[in-house]
């Protein structure tokens, strides 16, 4: 395949249409955060239909090394790294067990524990060592170059928050650590530490699971273990001898695994024979560690963990790894729907049971450690590749993700379903179309954006009628004769519905309203209404109307009839329209009847608002439109040379400081207004374009970041989408099927 910088105009299109659909394709597929290892299906094409048992191999981790430095502490976003100085900033995290309260990691399902020989019972209230009568509380410390931060309690289940309100300048440190005591812990005396510390220096920016885990087979601790739950409930065995270490305890600890895992036992511990007796049962499979203690708090496990399932699985199986299925399509819960231990031929073979998108995860029994993972296409498309160096997000105003990299926006997925539909990838089509059709509310609305490998939605309530309307009107392009066929169930219904939920938004002026829900201090406001319209939401709303309507006609809903007032509405001086200039205004807000432009204009009501306007038989509006695109968009970045329309300037609203630079979504979607009316321009903005794809055939979503305005440099997919559509129509390779 040739370079997209290199070659004639035509050729260097051609191949950024190649390219650009081979990494549409490659968002489709799942990530995994965990790295070290990995777990391969020997049959890629089974999906959330499929029944029987789903199988592959897999790899061990490598190896520790100084290249792969480990830190007990999961930091996990949203952490809003990279950080901004003088800023509020809050952090999430996760402790990697067993370095939690050694409470377990749900906590003690008798909720004490009894007395031993010179040792007084635990009290579930107190939650520090206090000399060697309690298990230990832990905590992260939060510091910026040796400076504490914060310094935040680790719950039960292994989460930590903190929040600091103003962010100083300096690399971040997290340490895990314990006190001997309550009162030590509260003047922050006696720090214990335990573990590594995460280091922001070690990597940079890499605030969520990507570092790598090492496995090494520790050796046997435990031999010759009997479980006899005839009552009392007792475990015999014998502990292999242990290096000991000065001044420090060691407790054998004991967990029942079953709808999580729950401590049983903290029994003392010596080389020899043991017997550990209690009168309550076992509750589900037993684990046995050897952990060692400082002042009553435990800060390592010591050698290999005695796991249940494993050790019943004999020596064709690793003692302390093992494979774990989940279903992701309905709710995750804390038990996998599957367990296995991993075998030593290193494949794996698991039921699927129940149904769904289906989850197999290689996991350390002992750490709880997750090495790899394998997840099932859902048929969605990430919206984003976020580069370690910028992991964290800051909030993007009303609405927050996490796990950004696994999140796909609606409106992306309407663009590419139309790109898969125009390059004839029936198969992705096919599972886009499925997931769409999944992640439908019931009221016909689709949330703003889900999570990739559960279908399920960050916030089912957040709904915006731009995407609402662009997902209709995809779905109304998949159910047209030539693709109607791909696609179990007919799309039309969703469309249709969808449609139906976006028109209860009609405000007085006859335009749609933004839509429904917000997030506010992390808090879904699920019945807020947006009080704002968008000509590009109307925009994209006209064109589902009259599609529908051209289609299948108008019958209980006037889709002619609706498409009309729409129209009529955007063309009304002073709501859509501003005769003064002959442009499309941004938006407004009706109130009381009357409708207020917002005063502001972006570029998008430029090119999709000419595209329309030659729709509606407005020629000349339309060239006068794409004409001040030309004039005030158009810009050339002066490091690289590279051309293109940005999104926003200061001159039509927006803030002084907004950063004027390429912007590829809206770049390409001009080349689509420009082929109407100047094809040998349209020609030439495109080939000019794809010189700033990346190899991989994605684009940034735009070539500079604009903070102000919320603009990153991230690989996109809704760039790679438009390029397809932009290679579309007379002299092209493809027939145009969007905007037609």
């Amino acid at each position: 395949m040739s370079d997209p910088q290199t070659g004639t105009a035509d050729e260097r299109v051609r191949t950024s249409v190649r390219r650009a659909r081979d990494f549409i394709l490659s968002q489709q597929k799942t990530r995994t955060p965990w790295k070290s290892s990995v777990l391969a299906p020997a049959d890629p094409a089974i999906d959330r239909f499929s029944a029987g048992t789903w199988q592959g191999t897999f790899t061990l981790p490598p190896a520790p090394g100084p290249s792969q430095p480990y830190s007990p502490v999961i930091v996990t976003a949203p952490l809003f790294f990279p950080l901004v100085v003088g800023r509020a900033a809050t952090f999430n995290g996760l402790v990697d067990a067993p370095f939690s309260s050694m409470d377990g990691w749900i906590g003690r399902r008798d909720g004490e524990e009894p007395a031993e020989a010179g040792r007084p019972a635990a009290r579930s209230a107190t939650q520090f060592g206090d000399g060697g009568a309690n298990w230990g509380s832990y905590y992260v410390v939060g510091s910026v170059d040796g400076a504490t931060q914060f310094i935040a309690r680790v719950a039960a289940n292994r989460h930590w928050k903190a929040e600091v309100s103003r962010v100083i300048a300096g690399s971040w440190t997290f340490q895990l650590v314990t006190y001997p005591a309550a009162a030590l812990a509260a003047r922050d005396a006696g720090r214990i530490p335990v573990g590594a510390p995460w280091r922001q220096s070690d990597r940079p920016g890499d605030v969520r699971r990507y570092w790598t885990v090492s496995y090494v087979e520790s050796p046997p601790q435990f031999r010759d273990v009997v479980l006899d739950s005839s009552g009392p409930f007792v475990i015999r065995g014998r502990l292999n001898g242990f290096d000991a270490v000065a001044g420090r305890s060691y407790r054998i600890f004991v967990t029942s695994e079953a709808d999580g895992e729950y401590a049983w036992a903290l029994a003392v511990a010596a080389p020899g024979p043991f017997t550990i007796s209690r009168a309550f049962p076992f509750g589900g499979r037993i684990k046995l560690r050897l952990v060692e203690m400082l002042e009553g708090c435990a800060v390592r496990v010591v050698g290999q963990v005695w796991a249940e399932e494993n050790a019943a699985a004999g020596d064709g199986c690793f003692p302390d790894l093992r494979i774990e299925y989940r279903s992701l399509t309905t709710a995750i819960s804390a038990v996998p729907d599957s367990i296995v231990p991993a075998r030593r031929d290193m494949k794996w073979a698991v039921s699927l049971v129940p149904k769904g998108v289906g989850r197999v995860s290689l996991v350390d029994v002992n750490t709880k450690r997750i090495c790899g993972e394998y997840t099932m296409p859902s048929g969605l498309i990430r919206s984003f590749i976020v580069p370690a160096a910028d992991a964290g997000q800051r909030p993007l105003k009303d609405v927050y993700y996490d796990a950004f990299n696994d999140t796909c926006f609606l409106y992306d997925q309407a663009v590419a379903l139309i790109a898969l539909l125009q390059l004839g990838e029936r198969a992705a089509a096919r599972q886009l179309v499925d997931a769409l059709l999944n992640v439908q509310n019931a009221d016909g609305s689709f949330p703003f954006a889900n999570q990739q490998a559960t279908l399920s939605a960050h916030e089912a309530g957040i709904i915006r009628n731009g995407a609402q309307a662009w997902v209709c009107y995809a779905l109304l392009i998949a159910d047209q004769p030539q693709f109607r066929g791909w696609f179990a169930e007919r799309p039309l219904a969703a469309a249709l519905a969808g449609i139906d939920y976006a028109l209860d938004y009609l405000n007085a002026k006859g335009l749609v309203d933004g839509g429904r829900g917000r997030i506010v201090e992390g808090v879904l406001e699920a019945d807020y209404v947006v009080p704002w319209w968008s000509t590009e939401h109307n925009i994209d709303l006209w064109w589902a109307l009259d599609l529908a309507h051209r289609l299948y006609g108008s019958g209980s809903v006037d889709y002619a009839g609706r498409a009309a007032a729409l129209k009529a509405a955007l063309l009304e001086n002073g709501v859509g329209w501003d005769s003064a200039t002959g442009l499309f205004w941004q938006g407004g807000i009706v109130s009381k009847g009357v409708n207020k432009p917002d005063g502001m204009r972006a570029f998008d009501t430029h090119s999709w608002g000419a595209v329309l306007l030659e729709k509606w038989g407005l020629k000349a509006a339309a060239a006068a439109s794409l004409a001040r695109a030309g004039e005030l968009y158009a810009v050339t970045d002066p490091a690289t040379g590279l051309r293109g329309y940005t999104t926003f300037i200061s001159r039509d609203g927006y803030p002084p400081d907004t950063i004027v630079s390429p912007w590829y979504e809206g770049s390409l979607g001009m080349v689509i207004a420009l082929r109407n009316q100047q094809p040998h321009k349209a020609n030439e903005l495109l080939a000019a374009l794809v010189l700033a794809q990346n190899p991989d055939g994605s684009y940034p979503y735009a070539l500079r970041d604009d903070p102000v305005n919320e603009i990153h440099t991230f690989p996109c997919v809704i760039a790679p989408a438009w390029n397809v559509l932009a290679w579309s129509g007379e002299g092209t390779s493809y027939p145009r099927i969007l905007w037609i």
